[in-house]
């Protein structure tokens, strides 16, 4: 543990810490503009919430999001090349 005391924060430290943080937002939002994000909500249940964290763990990535964009992508791709397949392979019927 460290002993040092911190500086008083002066109000100069605070402008520049509020224009870095001004700026970061700016940038994220260029970013997500220039991308094409767009936030949707959608209800989903306690198995569909397992089946998306088993994505995750077996995939290794951090967030849930990830893997699903990931799934998403492969899916769409598949759905290009063969469609016959895609729908073989979401047949409600065989998905367990």
């Amino acid at each position: 543990m460290s002993t040092r005391k911190k500086k008083p924060r002066t109000a100069k430290v605070r402008a520049q810490d509020t224009a870095r943080q001004r700026r970061k937002r700016e940038r994220d939002a260029q970013h997500r503009a220039d991308v094409g994000a767009e936030t949707f909500k959608w209800e989903t249940y306690a198995g569909t919430r397992d089946d998306m964290e088993c994505i995750r763990l077996a995939g290794g990535f951090e967030q849930v999001e990830e893997g699903l964009t990931l799934a998403v992508r492969y899916v769409a791709n598949m759905a290009r090349r063969d469609p016959a397949a895609l729908r073989a392979a979401l047949d409600p019927r065989n998905l367990v």
